[in-house]
């Protein structure tokens, strides 16, 4: 305790030597600005591997009737459900998915699909927001796909959600809240905890220093990570940055507005149910921070 306490070096994990002893190594890894319960430098994120190509995942009957029932349900009431949305969901990584939604993964890099995957999220996400009346647009267009007809790489998913996010963003000027939801590539013990006998999984929030106002969204994470701590104990993991040369641009798409973040839901090992809990209480404090927020607009 006293070596870890002068040194922060833990002899129980030696990347806390190894970021010590390499010189640089320090300077390229992300950093925790808000730090969640049981959160330090030893389990932040993990960037996924990228998958092994853009059209893998697992063989399936066609995704059945029942999934071609509810986007169907979904075109004929989207308009309305979006008219004039203030807040704006997205993906810039489509496909990431967990080991419960794809069974026959069996490492990080598996863990891709092009139907189960993190958009199921995003849409319960929406769906949440508008049942307590914001109106939320999200996106339906497929990143993966995009980059694939482009011929682009992995490592450019930012370039290709860019796009589309400026794009819905021109045309819906009302927009205030943008959320790029994503999965992290750590394992359960980094990514779950119990809330009165319910497991959940946990949520960190990332934030790129790249561009001169990321300080307008950390703050913006920081009142979320606050409203979670009140509400869901433990379930965020704090607030991370990510830096220019943390080998990223440092941006993601987030000086597109002054309220961007990119939210981690969870990691490969969650489960349906546990991520399910996680994006209804996501909806909870985001509607709870908005209506707060349109409250002090209207005094």
């Amino acid at each position: 305790m006293a070596l870890e306490f002068m040194t922060n070096i833990n002899l129980t994990d030696m990347k806390t030597l190894l970021i010590t002893e390499i010189p640089g190594l320090r300077a390229v890894t992300p950093q925790i600005l808000i730090a969640g319960e049981g959160t330090d430098f030893t389990n932040l994120p993990i960037e996924s591997p990228p998958p092994k190509d853009f059209d893998y995942w697992e063989d399936e009957e066609d995704h059945n009737s029942e999934q071609n029932e509810d986007k169907a349900e979904q075109e004929k009431t989207e308009e309305d459900l979006t008219k004039d949305p203030k807040i704006y969901i997205y993906h810039t990584h489509t496909y990431e998915s967990f080991f419960s939604m794809v069974p026959s993964a069996k490492v990080a890099n598996e863990t891709f699909h092009k139907e189960k995957n993190i958009t199921l999220l995003g849409k319960r996400l929406g769906k949440k927001l508008r049942e307590k009346g914001v109106n939320t647009l999200v996106e339906n267009r497929d990143i993966q796909a995009l980059m694939s007809e482009r011929n682009m790489q992995y490592g450019q998913s930012y370039i290709a959600s860019r796009e589309v996010a400026v794009e819905a963003l021109q045309q819906n000027k009302g927009i205030d809240l943008v959320f790029d939801l994503h999965r992290d590539a750590a394992r359960k013990n980094a990514t779950t905890t119990e809330i009165d006998g319910k497991s959940y999984a946990k949520v960190m929030f990332i934030i790129g220093t790249g561009h001169d106002h990321f300080d307008k969204n950390l703050a913006f994470a920081d009142e979320l990570h606050q409203l979670l701590g009140k509400k869901y104990p433990t379930i965020s993991r704090g607030v991370s940055k990510k830096p220019k040369n943390n080998g990223s641009n440092g941006i993601y798409n987030q000086d597109l507005a002054e309220k961007s973040i990119v939210i981690e839901i969870g990691g490969i090992d969650n489960t349906e149910e546990e991520l399910n809990r996680t994006v209804d209480a996501l909806a909870d404090v985001i509607s709870e921070y908005y209506w707060g927020e349109a409250a002090e607009t209207t005094k």
